[in-house]
């Protein structure tokens, strides 16, 4: 875990920032739609609401790159958790859906610089030649988070209640903050008048080899996440909306514990000059689970499905940030952002196509949809290999 700029203790403060501030949104995936209701809004109102973190979140990701190239990497990730604090803070004070809709916008511009000003303290201080390692354990701790919001945010609220659920993670986000302030980290100083722009034009093939793989990655999750639940209940895997709601988050939440040693093992091959094999591995393994998925007759193979898939997305994400962040460090933060911004494109464009390929074709066209942005996947990851040269550092 410990980073060579960074020692063991502070690598740990900066996995303890990083899991509070990337669990919360995953944490509220299951809960805003349903408080936004409890405050009295329609389901069409209900589910703006939840979407409106996206909308706000891509123009302010790339502001927020910016700022994290300009003003300073710890001061970003600071500010961001601290926003984010204050922004969950609020939610517990809403009495309305607009209420509830302002503070979801305002989360959305503090959740923005969190991600950018975490991987670039990941680059900078994860050695030269050890990028792909030091991406690979930090994605598996935002991996962790993410599983372990995913699961207990509608637990939490069920359990605690609205309120009380997000007073625990506005909680978690203030010990994230308090990790962040005491993290031993010095920005390198390597701001540049106009270097941002000139950084970015100089590494091309890193940036957008790294949008492109992410956005095909989660091409395949928006489709997953737009179509698997309907397909299940239409081919009869699920005996109703309920029950097919359950085994497509089962599936969701397998496919993020079996990518969690895929970080880590993409990461050392990726090191070693070797990025094809892990992606070549992890796009094999995918399509099999494709094709046991097109006919599934039980929960139990939609599950074996997802344990196939989980590799992908370890092999891809840890891919897509290395390049992200082998970048000239001027424009590092900047680059993270158009990363974090095809992720959240991805999802849009793919969750809509899932519904249809489920209408259309039940499970084999949800298979369909995954195996194509399997193939994207693959196919642009062994063009930015080429393109950058997988050994070397930007």
């Amino acid at each position: 875990m410990a980073l060579p700029g960074l020692g063991l203790k502070g690598s740990l403060l900066l996995a303890l920032a990083g899991f509070a501030g990337l669990m919360d949104t995953a944490f509220l995936l299951g809960v805003v739609a349903a408080y936004a209701e409890h405050l009295g809004a329609s389901k069409a109102e209900a589910g703006f609401i939840a979407g409106l973190y996206s909308m706000v979140a891509i123009p302010a990701s790339l502001a927020a790159g910016l700022a994290v190239d300009k003003v300073g990497r710890k001061k970003a990730l600071v500010a961001g958790l601290a926003w984010d604090t204050l922004a969950i803070a609020l939610y517990t004070t809403a009495s309305t859906p607009g209420e509830l809709a302002l503070y979801r916008a305002l989360h959305a511009i503090g959740g923005s610089l969190v991600y950018p000003a975490f991987f670039s303290i990941v680059g900078d201080a994860g050695g030269r030649g050890r990028e792909g390692s030091a991406a690979g354990r930090y994605l598996a701790v935002v991996g962790a988070a993410v599983a372990l919001g995913s699961a207990g945010g509608g637990r939490a609220a069920e359990a605690l209640g609205f309120q009380n659920a997000l007073r625990l993670l506005a909680l978690i986000l203030a010990l994230g903050t308090a990790a962040a302030i005491a993290l031993p980290y010095r920005d390198p100083g390597v701001i540049r008048r106009g270097g941002v722009a000139r950084g970015l034009a100089a590494s091309k093939a890193r940036v957008l080899g790294a949008a492109a793989t992410m956005a095909s990655l989660y091409l395949g999750f928006g489709v997953l996440v737009g179509g698997l639940s309907t397909a299940l209940t239409g081919e009869g895997v699920a005996g109703g909306e309920e029950e097919a709601s359950a085994v497509a988050g089962m599936a969701i939440g397998l496919a993020s514990l079996t990518s969690l040693p895929a970080f880590l093992l993409a990461g050392r091959l990726i090191d070693a000059g070797r990025g094809a094999l892990a992606i070549a591995s992890a796009t094999a393994s995918a399509l099999a689970g494709a094709s046991l998925l097109a006919q599934a007759h039980s929960a139990g193979e939609v599950a074996l499905f997802a344990a196939l898939y989980g590799p992908l997305i370890g092999a891809g994400m840890t891919l897509s940030t290395y390049l992200a962040i082998t970048v000239p460090p001027w424009s590092r933060g900047t680059s993270v952002a158009v990363q974090q911004v095809s992720n959240i494109l991805g999802v849009a464009l793919g969750a809509p196509l899932g519904g249809i390929l489920s209408g259309a074709m039940g499970l084999e066209g949800i298979a369909v949809g995954v195996s194509l942005s399997t193939l994207l996947l693959a196919f642009s990851s062994l063009l930015a290999l080429r393109a950058a040269g997988a050994r070397s550092s930007g």
